[in-house]
Parts: structure tokens; sequence; C-alpha cells
């Protein structure tokens, strides 16, 4: 019989990944759309246009690295429930609390070592 806690866990965090995958492809498109802009605009070395595009570049790629590495810990997470690890410290091997999986579903740390 599955672990209703488990199948619950595996829910939270398959629904994560969906939200998380949305805002990645949402932020690439951004970038996407910023680098074609820029790219029809003629030089104005007067106002510089290229200084704010590039500052809003870095912020859309910052972002997006930022959903890829919650994807990685989402789908380590998903790993450790496959094999039967999820819900056990990465660090110190006891148990992370539920009420921490609650909250951060894709954690591999207990709080103490947090």
């Amino acid at each position: 019989m599955p672990d209703p806690d488990a199948e619950a866990a595996r829910a939270q965090l398959e629904a994560e990944r969906a939200r998380v995958s949305e805002r990645l492809a949402a932020l690439v498109q951004n970038v996407e759309d910023l680098f074609a802009a820029a790219e029809l605009e003629p030089p104005d070395d007067e106002h510089d246009p290229d200084g704010t595009t590039a500052y809003e570049r870095a912020q859309f790629i910052s972002m997006a690295d930022a959903a890829r590495a919650r994807l990685a810990e989402i789908d380590a997470a998903l790993d450790a429930l496959d094999r039967g690890a999820y819900g056990t410290c990465a660090v110190c091997g006891g148990p992370i609390g539920a009420e921490r999986l609650d909250a951060l579903p894709g954690t591999t740390r207990c709080v103490r070592c947090a």
C-alpha cells in the first residue's frame, strides 16, 4: 500500500516543479525578447539604452538561474522520495521535521544543519 505522506509530498513537489518550470520558461522568453528587441534598436550613445537593457537582461538571467537551481533541488527531493530517503537530512542523517518539509518540500537539510 502506498504511503499517503509520500504521495502527498510527491504531489506537492510535482506541483511546485510545474510552477517553477512555467516561471523559468517565462523568464527565458523575456531574455530572448530583450535580445531580439535590442537588435532592432539603432545605437543611441546619447541616452545609453543598452545600459538599461543590459541591466534587465542580467536581472532576468539571474532569476532564471535561481529557478534552475530550484528545479535541481526539487528533482533531488523527488529522487530522494523514489529512494525512500525523503525527509532524511543529507548532512546529519537525522529526520527533517514534517513542518519544515511542509514549508520547504525540496529541502534536504534539517533545521539544525540548514
